[in-house]
């Protein structure tokens, strides 16, 4: 009886990581990242967490080129075969501070989609700042051959305006 309901329960998380990706991949993103050289990390790391998302606007969209992966992200299962985290690191090639939403995809060998997580938030990234960043995300099978970052929108000081 337990086990059934752990069933159901995993059959139920499975269903709403489906349902999350399927409208995430509706919105359709066109944002891309590219890799950079490493650089100096910032003292004080900003954080992450998890946001909602929404399409960049004009400003953010301009800025958007100037925040890059620095190496390649890497993925792992954190829990049972269904929950993985994607840690990398990323820099803010802009002068200003930024908050960066992400959003991490896994690809199995014929590059469908096996995984992903929702927008998530590295809080408060300095200009010129390396920020490393654990987003987490679900899977629908335990293995992948491949993990892609995309910076999918900024806020904070875009344009003339201020904030943190």
């Amino acid at each position: 009886m337990h086990m059934a309901l752990e069933k159901r329960q995993t059959s139920f998380a499975m269903l709403i990581g489906l349902l999350l990706l399927l409208v995430l991949t509706a919105c359709g993103n066109t944002a891309s990242s590219s890799t950079a050289s490493p650089s100096t990390t910032t003292s004080t790391p900003p954080t992450a967490t998890q946001a909602v998302g929404a399409p960049a606007t004009a400003s953010e969209k301009a800025l958007l080129p100037l925040i890059t992966l620095v190496g390649q992200p890497t993925a792992k299962l954190v829990a049972g075969h269904h929950t993985f985290e994607v840690d990398g690191k990323l820099k803010n090639g802009d002068t200003r501070q930024h908050d960066i939403y992400v959003q991490a995809t896994l690809l199995d060998a014929s590059g469908a989609i096996v995984g992903s997580s929702a927008f998530f938030t590295v809080d408060n990234v300095p200009g010129g700042a390396t920020a490393n960043f654990a987003i987490p995300g679900t899977t629908m099978q335990p293995t992948w051959t491949s993990v892609q970052v995309k910076v999918v929108r900024l806020s904070e000081n875009l344009g003339s305006s201020g904030g943190d």
